[in-house]
């Protein structure tokens, strides 16, 4: 039988629109003949036929109907798309027929004709229009060939609210899957039946996977926090259950849940501190109608600066990048993105070590605000390659600074990372550095041009982030390489990060220290665990000698933290907006550091010199430190 209809449901999709709509309006007219009798019949209240000189009048209700219902657009919809909106042209296009029925009557003197059909047809007939769209969208479902309950995936929903049960639904109408149960931690629903399945509390979660047995769970609430969903994933993952989640409904572009709507947990959903919205009023202050310069704009963070800056009304957006694919790629999709043309996109191949080049963009384009995200980033490549390093992200960071501050930019905003505090690293040194010099110039420039920083920790999804490594590592059956078991790091989502640092420079006086709050530090071994179980697999360890994936420490490399840090000193203070503060920190005077930066850039010094140092300048905290490195260079 289910083969038979999946054959039969195949021919009417697959036939051509006219002989679809051909079909449609031919049921549609048997159907309406068939139930001007019935009304006829309750009219009268006996089995019978209208009187034989009245009998065409009857008729002519049917064929008005199939006119006014194709009028209306209802053969112009599919039978699988039917809504709410199609029934209520239905029952227009019905009271549409009534009237141009009676007329039809009246004009023709049907003294045998019983109006009282006219009321009892359009009912009958409205309820039977809905009732055959309802039977042809099931039946011409794609996924017809529903499978035997005892072969449907079980799965377990959390959430019984308004998510849970439009994904009931769903699940219901696609097949494939078998709800078997709702779990929920709101007791004002637990306990209750919805769509006939029982609601149970968490506690009894273990007591529920051993009733139903379920394959699966998928989470389908509103507003959790992520700390919440880690929580759930461990609990789940305990019990060998694969975990998949519906987002908001705000996520969902169409607004309603569906198959389709539910995806695998990701790590981002999981990481990282709950988002807020951004606040619009910082956000226009910013970018709006202001003509916006990035470098770095093929990068992680560069990219979408580009995005929200284009989101929020920028005028003019200038992409400077050195790397050809990453702008080509960058301007294409913001093309794409601004259909209409209302921003005026500028893309650049450019090295910001140009400084004439930097400062005529910013001149001739009109630049009202620079971001400036271009740096080397990777700790380990920066390490083996400092001279490039301390070149790109120190004499850069000058140059381009030195342009806007000649072109009469009026802010002038530096990405920095937390890497930068009292850093290890070569390129942690090298971001101190270029800070040092945004601070120095804030002091000396900061009437002309309003120059600070934004400070922050690891974004997922990143070049230079460890999310794509264990991806990697997992896919290829391991082991994930971790550095160290108490190892741990910071992690925000990029367009957050995006957001807060234009916000943040829309807040700047002048030569502030923004931190962005990152939330809570996250252990790296916890992540990689946890991908790991995302990936349905399991890990190996001594417990667990069968497991799927092992963890392999391989020690902290060179330049490496144990933990990050975000601040320098203790003084820091609260902003208007919640998730960025402000670190009051020393910084070294224009005239001292431009010293102490010839130092480093010296020709006449070996790469070990130089390198050492932009390492002791990075760790200055105060002027006579800056002199006494003078003294000793």
């Amino acid at each position: 039988m289910n083969l038979m209809r999946y054959k039969v449901s195949e021919f009417l999709r697959n036939l051509p629109s006219f002989w679809k709509i051909f079909v449609t309006g031919f049921a549609d007219f048997l159907a309406l003949c068939v139930l001007v009798f019935v009304a006829y019949m309750l009219r009268v209240a006996e089995i019978a036929m209208p009187p034989q000189q009245s009998l065409h009048l009857y008729f002519v209700g049917p064929i008005i109907s199939v006119v006014t219902l194709g009028f209306f657009g209802i053969y112009a919809s599919s039978a699988r798309g039917h809504s709410t909106r199609t029934e209520a042209l239905m029952a227009t296009s019905l009271a549409a027929t009534v009237l141009i029925w009676a007329g039809y009557v009246s004009f023709w003197g049907g003294k045998d004709f019983s109006r009282s059909v006219l009321i009892i047809f359009p009912v009958l007939a409205v309820l039977a229009l809905v009732a055959l769209r309802r039977l042809a969208s099931w039946f011409l479902s794609e996924n017809s060939d529903r499978r035997a309950a005892s072969d449907r995936k079980s799965v377990l929903i959390f959430g019984a609210g308004r998510e849970g049960v439009s994904l009931t639904e769903a699940l219901e109408r696609q097949g494939w899957y078998k709800p078997v149960a709702f779990v929920d931690t709101d007791y004002t629903v637990v306990g209750r039946t919805v769509r006939g399945l029982k609601v149970h509390a968490m506690e009894r979660l273990e007591y529920v996977i051993a009733r139903y047995k379920p394959s699966e769970v998928l989470i389908a609430k509103r507003g959790q926090t992520r700390s919440f969903r880690r929580t759930l994933l461990s609990k789940f993952t305990e019990l060998n259950l694969a975990v998949k989640i519906v987002p908001d409904l705000d996520e969902i572009t169409n607004g309603s849940v569906n198959v389709n709507s539910v995806r695998p947990v990701k790590i981002e959903d999981l990481l990282g501190r709950d988002p807020v919205s951004p606040d619009a009023a910082l956000m226009n202050k910013a970018v709006s109608d202001k003509n916006v310069l990035v470098t770095g704009a093929g990068g992680s963070i560069g990219s979408e600066l580009c995005r929200q800056a284009l989101a929020f009304g920028a005028k003019r957006l200038v992409l400077v990048e050195n790397n050809e694919f990453a702008l080509f790629e960058i301007h294409r999709e913001l093309e794409i993105r601004d259909q209409s043309h209302h921003v005026e996109l500028v893309p650049v191949l450019a090295t910001i070590l140009d400084g004439n080049r930097v400062r005529d963009l910013m001149t001739t384009h009109e630049i009202d605000i620079v971001f400036h995200a271009a740096a080397y980033k990777h700790v380990r490549m920066v390490q083996e390659n400092a001279l490039a390093g301390i070149e790109n992200n120190i004499w850069g960071t000058k140059t381009v600074a030195e342009a806007a501050l000649a072109a009469g930019v009026k802010r002038f905003v530096l990405v920095s990372t937390d890497k930068a505090v009292r850093p290890t690293s070569t390129m942690g040194a090298t971001k101190r550095v270029a800070e040092m010099i945004i601070q120095a110039l804030a002091a000396e420039h900061g009437k002309q041009t309003t120059f600070s920083i934004v400070r922050f920790g690891n974004v997922l999804g990143s070049t230079g982030s460890v999310v794509p490594l264990f991806r990697e590592q997992i896919a290829q059956g391991g082991p994930v390489l971790v550095t160290h078991p108490e190892v741990t790091r910071y992690f925000m989502l990029i367009p957050e990060a995006a957001q807060l640092v234009i916000q943040a420079g829309a807040m700047a006086e002048g030569g502030e220290v923004f931190v962005l709050d990152m939330g809570e530090s996250i252990k790296i071994v916890q992540l990689a665990q946890s991908m790991i179980e995302l990936a349905g697999l399991t890990l190996r360890d001594k417990e667990n000698p069968d497991g799927d994936i092992e963890i392999k420490f391989i020690g902290l490399r060179d330049g490496e933290k144990m933990y990050e840090e975000l601040q320098i000193g203790n003084d820091i203070s609260t902003t208007s907006h919640q998730r960025i503060m402000r670190s009051d920190e020393v910084f070294i005077p224009l005239a001292e550091l431009t010293k102490a930066i010839d130092l480093s850039g010296s020709k006449d010094k070996s790469e070990d010199e130089i390198l050492n140092t932009v390492m002791r300048l990075a760790s200055l905290n105060d002027t006579r430190s800056a002199t006494g490195l003078l003294h000793r260079s």
